[in-house]
């Protein structure tokens, strides 16, 4: 069996997202002959070609000549006369964007009228002469994007309302996918019809070789890929007919799809998989292997004496219409199979075309340029959160409750290779939360290699992120973190179990800021028992952290109840009497036809939608390097309260873990705790001067230091050079070596020095 894995349009464009290449790798070690296919760049390059937009603005002059709205007609067929500009320099506009063809750049700013502008670019020409920007020769991939997105909201406006370059449509409503009939009502979205059901078809030309038997997997990460998803299945199952085999998982189906009681949905998939995927997918192999031996011809829908038994963690249909749910099915054989996986299994990007992927620079801020400007290979170093106790979050599922690490020598070993045969050596951590000691032993390991890597991801604000812990994770390869703040009051915090206090959160961030490494934090409004209150502290604190640099950026997000979330599992305990949820189905009900079901409305939240543009638009100004200094600098009409939190809060914690800092460097180690360990982060040390003068010498972030010695200096050098291998040395043992070869004046000044500049202490 030929095994096809299809990412549905669209997710990225600068990176391939990982799920298909992990089930790759463990499905080939399985025996399987398998190809892995990214559809975001199939189609993006259909579309985004000289034919595809020739077709684009042909379909649009009907739509554009029947506006009743004078105005917007206008505008619109102002961007219509460009067309030939548009056709003419759109190859050349996405070699750009790809690294190639430097040289266009040039062309692109001198902004002379040559090149066609959409509302994106002309909003950048009039920042830049209001001396917001300054344009020159590095600013070309700023425009570039932003005259992509032209074509995409032309698109979106006249043609296909639900396009985006990296969601097709996000959602038909609040609540998501309820009813199936909408769904399959996309699946006649303009894109889809005119773009992606052609090309699929050059698809399956190019992979048909006349197998017997085929399995086509699909992977629906976010509910903007479902309609694709099933446009997919249904052209595979047109050509390929009763040869054909489709299975369908990923991160929305696991959310959302739990709880489904929609036959409909089989007519375009034959199993449903969920939470990691291995054991389910082999679950469902095993299963038609075993009716192959057993002559029995499978098709979508056909009852076989094999289809009376739930899969493990898989929903599918029989014959009679009816659903069989497997999703508790224990399974010692597929867990074991799935936790194997999980821990020692790693994606292969290697035959990978990265040179297709487009860096879009979206925003010139450094830390949102991350998610898609460069090309990265994403992984995670561990399955699940090691916290998952925050009341907002999925707890209850498995992709956060079931925490599984990775076995990071083995990783990092496998990135090394993957960064050779590929040519991308930055590495985006995907986990949920980045567990501490995991990030350290890839540090560690990427800096004895000579750093090979980059790397950047989510985690948590906790106190494991010393300043010590940050300087090795930046000397390890370390550029980026994001992590959640969510509600960034010293109640809130501890409203939402994030488990770390606000002076955790700024001496963690201090930490990150110090040694050069960028910071996003995500940001909670509108959590169900918030008033105006909360929210402005809350903003007034998050203005602070950029004041101080501590934030280089961050995002809001209106708060969703979801029905996997531990605050619904308290609310259905009736430990929180005064939320009222307005729209819970009874999931046990069989005449209840459900969909998608995971976001749930509330009493009142409507109510917070009031302070989305405040709070979007401050934080917009910090993003684009203009610091409103206090939220208060909004419209005074437009809050009814004054910050109850002080002014010079975030600087108060700062001044503490600074003093904690210096009793901390000036300490000797713990006695007897084995878990302390030091790591020399200078320069290699070099012994200077005569006998009886002599020096150790060291360089660290760019200065000199030196201490001097009074006798043989080679035994402390040596020392030096040992703690700055690996994962350094036991700290206690380190610090009685080192004061038993310096006198005890000598020794406590040699220590401090060493200790403020380039010796880390850190936890294992």
């Amino acid at each position: 069996m030929k095994i096809i894995l299809v990412q549905p349009p669209f997710v990225q464009l600068n990176s391939a997202y990982p799920s298909i290449y992990y089930l790759s790798s463990f499905l080939e070690k399985r025996g399987f002959e398998v190809l892995a296919r990214d559809h975001s760049i199939g189609l993006f390059e259909r579309i985004f070609s000289p034919e595809g937009l020739r077709r684009i603005f042909g379909d649009s002059r009907e739509v554009i000549s029947e506006l009743e709205d004078e105005g917007i007609r206008h505008k619109a067929e102002e961007f219509l006369s460009r067309e030939d500009q548009w056709v003419g320099c759109i190859e050349q506009l996405l070699s750009f964007l790809r690294g190639k063809n430097r040289e266009w750049g040039h062309l692109l700013t001198l902004t002379n009228g040559t090149l066609p502008m959409g509302n994106r670019t002309v909003q950048i020409l009039l920042d830049r002469d209001a001396g917001y920007y300054h344009l020159d020769a590095d600013s070309g991939p700023r425009l570039a994007s932003a005259m992509l997105e032209d074509l995409v909201e032309f698109i979106t406006a006249f043609l296909d309302p639900g396009f985006n370059l990296i969601r097709y449509l996000q959602s038909p409503s609040p609540l998501g996918f309820r009813d199936f009939r909408k769904v399959k009502e996309n699946l006649e979205g303009y894109i889809l019809k005119t773009f992606y059901e052609p090309w699929l078809e050059q698809e399956w030309n190019v992979l048909d070789r006349g197998e017997a038997s085929l399995f086509l997997g699909l992977t629906i990460p976010f509910p903007g890929c479902l309609p694709a998803a099933l446009a997919c299945a249904h052209s595979a199952r047109r050509r390929f007919t009763d040869r054909l085999t489709v299975a369908a998982g990923g991160g929305y189906v696991n959310t959302e799809l739990r709880f489904m009681k929609e036959p409909g949905f089989f007519d375009y998939a034959d199993y449903l998989c969920f939470d990691r995927g291995y054991g389910s997918f082999a679950a469902v192999l095993d299963r038609l292997d075993g009716q192959t031996r057993a002559g029995l011809k499978h098709s979508s829908g056909q009852e076989t004496r094999f289809s009376a038994a739930p899969i493990y963690r898989t929903i599918y249909r029989n014959e009679g219409g009816k659903l069989i749910n497997g999703i508790d099915t224990v399974s010692a054989e597929y867990k074991k199979i799935e936790d194997e996986a999980v821990s020692g299994n790693f994606p292969d990007y290697s035959s990978l075309d990265f040179s297709r992927y487009l860096c879009i620079v979206d925003s010139e801020n450094p830390m949102h340029r991350l998610w898609s400007d460069g090309r990265w290979l994403k992984v995670y170093l561990a399955h699940g959160c090691y916290w998952h106790k925050c009341t907002f979050c999925d707890t209850t599922l498995d992709y956060i409750s079931s925490y599984i690490p990775v076995d990071i020598p083995k990783l990092f070993e496998h990135l090394c290779e993957q960064a050779k045969k590929t040519g991308v050596r930055g590495v985006h951590l995907v986990d949920e939360t980045a567990p501490f000691p995991a990030l350290m032993k890839l540090a560690c390991l990427n800096r004895d290699a000579g750093r090979p890597l980059i790397f950047w991801g989510n985690i948590r604000f906790e106190k494991s992120f010393t300043q010590d812990a940050a300087a090795i994770l930046a000397d390890g390869g370390l550029i980026g973190v994001s992590g959640g703040i969510e509600v960034a009051t010293e109640n809130g915090l501890k409203r939402l179990c994030k488990g770390f206090t606000l002076e955790d959160l700024v001496q963690s961030l201090a930490g990150f800021r110090d040694a050069g490494i960028l910071c996003h934090g995500y940001l909670i409004y509108g959590y169900w028992d918030q008033d105006e209150q909360e929210i402005h502290d809350c903003a007034e604190i998050v203005w602070q952290l950029f004041g101080e640099k501590l934030l280089d950026s961050a995002f809001w997000h209106k708060f969703i109840l979801t029905r996997h979330s531990r605050l619904y599992e308290e609310w259905k305990h009736k430990k929180h009497p005064a939320l009222k949820v307005l729209d819970d189905v009874d999931t046990s009900d069989k005449r209840n036809r459900i969909f998608a079901l995971n976001d749930l409305s509330f009493a009142g939240e409507a109510t917070f939608d009031r302070y989305t543009e405040a709070l979007d638009g401050h934080l917009h100004g910090w993003l684009s390097g203009f610091s409103h200094r206090n939220i208060a600098d909004y419209p005074a009409h437009f809050w009814k309260t004054s910050p109850s939190v002080s002014k010079s809060l975030v600087k108060f914690y700062l001044r503490e873990g600074e003093e904690k800092e210096k009793i901390l460097r000036g300490a000797p180690p713990a006695e007897g705790n084995s878990t302390e360990r030091l790591l020399f982060l200078g320069s290699k040390p070099f012994i200077e001067g005569a006998a009886g003068n002599l020096s150790i010498n060291w360089n660290w972030r760019f200065r000199d230091y030196k201490f001097h010695v009074p006798g043989p200096a080679e035994e402390l050098r040596d020392l030096l050079m040992e703690s700055s291998r690996g994962e350094g040395m036991e700290a206690a043992a380190f610090y009685k070596k080192f004061t038993g070869l310096l006198r005890e004046e000598e020794a406590g000044k040699a220590w401090a020095l060493l200790r403020n500049h380039g010796l880390a202490l850190y936890r294992q």
